[in-house]
């Protein structure tokens, strides 16, 4: 029912309600007659009609206001008697209406403006799941923070904002953000090998290195203080903090001028900071983890990590790792592990997924130690074409034919409630063997020569011993041996087995041989190897060897000294080293600064292609950041990584999808082109 209809009812109500006392009335004054009564009830029809007749007409032919609502009038004329700015928009963010104080804040605002185009708000934006709280915008010199309330009416849906101050406010936060504090701290590397090895020199090189230290900490208004021999503590605001990151940290190439001795050793710096909030005892333990991080990862480098989410950054690590690995670190970790192994119900020995020689010698070595402990040992290391010949060698070695893994069993029943797990070779969780293992022992030590590839592991480990300056984890177990066993306790066929694993990973004691591996060579070739036994372990087949030519032969320079071998996709390699041996071969050529080889492999993963990239370092160049960036790992020269679908790299904006060869190189070029080495 509507208006005109109710108003005419309650019109007609009334004349009854006046009629019938009217007509009460004078009946008891006796005046009525038929006359009378007859004239009455007329003039009664006629004031009945008469009125619900106006009451038609005027309703009909009233003006229409264009006027809203009373309610909305009213929430109008609020808006625009506020201080606050407010503003319409149409659904499409095009601002309809706006009161004065919005236009003090946006004078330059005019017909058909949009959100968008005024501040680059967008409504998708503003009425946002995570907009509850309003959405911070910049619009002139002034920070707003926008609250949109959608509206549908007869027009359509309309969005009410209100624009609530906040430059202030945002003032206050940025300058208690540059103001935060941020704890560093600083360690010369090698810093007991110089005081023990120029005692005499050592305090002149600690007072050149803190010179330029303070410099640096003044330079960023901070303060630094040495707490131990060639260890400082730094503090500074985080305001100069960016500025670092820009410019790469040139402290660490700066420090590397003063050198000292005979044969002019540079001094390098490891560098932890803690880029968080919290108190101060927060801040340092932060700080000395990521200072334990960069000696990890070799050193020379400054390594951040924060508290809110994010990946850890890196800095420099440009300079090859000085050997540091020696007798006394090996016994050192014999006496960690030893109480840790009786402890233990059972031991399983984990490397890598493809094994190489030095993964299965490293396996093998410490497999040793846990038998002669009377430990029940599982090795969880796969069969393949990398290590055909010893695989097969030690499952007919009396103590070790009864304890490999066996993969098409696929269950647990070896693991205890108290099982150790030790992990060989490897530290990306991505790559072992067997991950799920991870999960179900009470305890894990990992030994590995890799650079660590990250600081946060899934699981807790009770050692974790990463070395990157030694050649081999065949290295680092052999000096664990010589710790652990009196003299002619290996055998030559174990003794064989772990230098072949050295020799694999320094090309025949060519590459990254310090006097650890020198050291454990001479300790091997005293147990009984020979050079020429354990080199017959590295045969080739045909089919490998001719890929290897056409992969070496495909080679092309894409930057000064950068060497890429790629071939299609119609040679596939069935040996997962014919990418290494290419590369190890192209970088003997002169010019050749690093080298890299890509082939697609003839086994799949999840139905997918995967492909092998390996890479080659003569010293100038560190290969590994570069492959870092497609998910990889190794050496300062000596690195691969895999490629397959929905593999994320930091090179890649999201999963890759089904890869080729073409596609792989353009990957390993965009990462050789980030890579520091290659700046002019």
């Amino acid at each position: 029912m509507n208006k005109r209809a109710k108003l005419t009812i309650i019109y007609c109500v009334i004349c009854t309600v006046v009629f019938i006392a009217a007509f009460t009335f004078f009946s008891y004054t006796n005046r009525l007659s038929v006359g009378f009564t007859a004239a009455f009830t007329l003039l009664y029809c006629l004031f009945v009609a008469l009125g619900s007749w106006l009451i038609t007409k005027y309703g009909e032919n009233a003006p229409q206001s264009n006027l809203p609502p009373k309610s909305a009038r009213s929430v109008t004329h609020l808006l625009a008697e506020l201080k606050t700015p407010a503003a319409v928009t149409d659904g499409a963010g095009k601002i309809v209406w706006h009161n004065n104080a919005f236009s003090d804040i946006a004078p330059e605002l005019h017909g058909g403006t949009d959100l968008e185009g005024l501040c680059g708000l967008s409504v998708k934006k503003l009425l946002g799941s995570d907009a509850k709280d309003g959405v911070e915008v910049k619009l002139g010199d002034g920070v707003f923070r926008v609250f949109g309330y959608p509206q549908a009416n007869s027009s359509g849906r309309t969005i009410t904002t209100l624009w609530f101050d906040v430059t202030q406010q945002e003032k206050y936060r940025v300058q208690l953000e540059n103001e935060r504090l941020i704890v560093a701290y600083v360690i010369i590397d090698m810093a007991d090998n110089f005081l023990s090895g120029m005692q005499d020199r050592y305090a002149e090189a600690v007072a050149e290195v803190t010179k330029l230290l303070k410099g640096w900490a003044e330079q960023c208004k901070g303060h630094i203080r040495e707490y131990d021999n060639g260890k400082y503590i730094m503090m500074f605001y985080a305001d100069a903090l960016p500025a670092m990151k820009r410019s790469s940290f040139p402290i660490l190439t700066d420090v590397k001028k003063i050198t000292f001795g005979d044969d002019a050793i540079p001094m390098t710096l490891s560098i932890g900071i803690a880029d968080c909030g919290g108190t101060v005892a927060d801040k340092c333990a932060l700080a000395s983890s990521a200072m334990s991080f960069a000696l990890q990862r070799g050193g020379d480098q400054v390594v951040i990590k924060n508290d809110r989410g994010g990946k850890d950054e890196f800095f420099g690590g440009q300079s090859k790792h000085d050997p540091q690995l020696t007798g006394l670190n090996a016994r050192r970790l014999v006496l960690q592990a030893t109480p840790l192994i009786k402890k233990a119900g059972s031991v399983i020995i984990m490397g890598h997924k493809n094994a190489d020689f030095d993964c299965l010698a490293a396996c093998m070595g410490i497999a040793k130690i846990c038998l002669s402990l009377g430990k029940k040992t599982t090795l969880m290391v796969k069969d393949n074409k990398n290590i055909t010949r010893p695989y097969a060698m030690l499952k007919q070695t009396p103590g070790y034919k009864d304890i490999f893994y066996d993969f098409e069993r696929d269950d647990f029943d070896m693991i205890e409630s108290d099982s150790l797990l030790f992990i060989m070779d490897v530290n990306n969780p991505a790559i072992f063997e067997y991950p799920e293992v991870t999960k179900h022992v009470s305890s894990v030590i990992i030994i590995d020569h890799h650079r660590m590839f990250s600081s946060s592991l899934p699981f807790e480990t009770r050692i974790q011993y990463i070395e990157p300056s030694a050649s081999s984890a065949s290295e680092i177990v052999s000096q664990m041996l010589e710790q652990f066993f009196p003299s002619g306790v290996l055998t030559s066929d174990e003794a064989n087995l772990l230098l072949a694993g050295i020799q694999l990973d320094t090309n025949s004691f060519t590459r990254d041989c310090g006097a650890g591996t020198y050291a454990a060579a001479q300790y091997l070739r005293r147990e009984g190897a020979d050079a020429s036994e354990a080199s017959s372990f590295f045969t080739l087949d045909k089919r490998a060897f001719m890929i290897e030519l056409k992969l070496e032969s495909s080679m092309r320079i894409y930057k000064d000294g950068y060497a890429i071998c790629a071939v299609d996709d119609a040679v596939i390699a069935t040996d997962p080293a014919t990418s290494a041996r290419a590369a190890e071969t192209v970088l003997k050529l002169d010019g050749v600064r690093a080298s890299f080889a890509v082939c697609r492999m003839n086994t799949e993963i999840n139905g997918e292609p995967f492909y092998s990239v390996s890479a080659r370092s003569d010293g100038t160049v560190n290969v590994q950041i570069i492959l870092e960036r497609l998910g990889g790992g190794g050496h300062h020269s000596n690195a691969g990584t895999q490629l397959t679908t929905g593999k994320t790299v930091s090179v890649y904006d999201g999963p890759i999808p089904r890869p080729d060869t073409a596609f792989v190189v353009k990957l390993l070029e965009a990462a050789i082109d980030a890579s520091p080495n290659t700046e002019e």
